[in-house]
């Protein structure tokens, strides 16, 4: 029986836990039709192919996982989320998935060609930890390859969200510590945070990633699949919630085109390698 993993839900991994807890089903239908396009550019990124033996972290619905089986991979997932485990389970029934702690993984050294995480890494209380955890897993000369959203100003969903609540409620908010939630959004601070797990040849990569909702409704209900996002609303007083979650409907109105609402959510992917001369202990 794989152990179940449950943590404080005063802490910020008990929080992030709680909410995929809540949002698993909700997921692949909205995150999940933008995320998506990010997965063939992150296996290229881990190079990913016939043969390759390929941890996915911070799995989510299994895109990941299940990509790289379509290859010809070995692969498996891991979620802290049970509920997320058993939708990657359900849909993806080719690969293979249990729960795990990314910071903490239940793997032996040199376990793995590659590992990825797909818009994992910012919800992670130590994502240094688990850049250490992924080299000591990888085996030499196997690569790293996340990705992470681009910072609020590119990605106008996040800019939506966050200009909302700025302009209605208040940002000064009783929330776990946390590292900051666009971190990794820079290119700069990828490659240092992967030179500093042990990585070498870090490359980072800009993706054009779009939303397509088809009502603005859509909009807000993604913000309740971003757990960061939906307590920062929901840690609003009732009045501000409603202010903010109605700006945010009408301020989907300025991506609307001719095609419909298009929302541009840009994504970086960064990667680096095991040296071939390993020093990890």
């Amino acid at each position: 029986m794989t152990p179940r993993f449950s943590y404080d839900p005063a802490s910020f991994k008990g929080m992030e836990q709680a909410g995929w807890e809540q949002g698993a089903a909700r997921y692949d239908a909205l995150f999940g039709s933008i995320t998506r396009h990010a997965i063939e550019p992150l296996l290229d990124a881990a190079a990913v192919a016939s043969g390759t033996t390929t941890l996915d972290l911070c799995c989510g619905p299994g895109y990941g996982a299940a990509a790289a089986v379509a290859r010809g991979a070995r692969a498996i997932g891991i979620d802290f989320s049970p509920a997320m485990v058993s939708t990657a389970q359900g849909l993806h029934p080719a690969a293979a998935f249990r729960q795990g702690d990314a910071e903490a993984l239940d793997f032996e050294r040199e376990s793995f060609h590659a590992v990825i995480c797909s818009f994992g890494v910012n919800h992670l209380p130590d994502p240094d930890k688990a850049l250490r955890e992924a080299a000591r897993v990888l085996r030499r000369g196997g690569r790293l390859a996340f990705s992470m959203w681009c910072a609020p100003g590119k990605s106008k969903f996040h800019q939506l969200v966050l200009e909302s609540i700025r302009a209605h409620g208040t940002l000064d908010l009783p929330l776990p510590p946390a590292p900051p939630p666009f971190r990794f959004s820079e290119p700069a601070a990828c490659v240092a945070a992967l030179r500093a797990a042990g990585f070498d040849d870090p490359q980072v990569a800009e993706i054009a990633l779009v939303f397509r909702p088809r009502a603005p409704s859509e909009v807000l209900a993604l913000t309740m699949c971003a757990v960061r996002l939906q307590m920062m609303i929901e840690l609003q007083s009732a009045e501000a919630r409603e202010r903010i979650r109605q700006a945010i409907v009408e301020g989907t109105e300025r991506y609307r085109s001719g095609a419909g609402l298009e929302i541009p959510m840009p994504a970086l992917i960064a990667s680096g390698a095991k040296p071939m001369a390993s020093n990890d202990a």
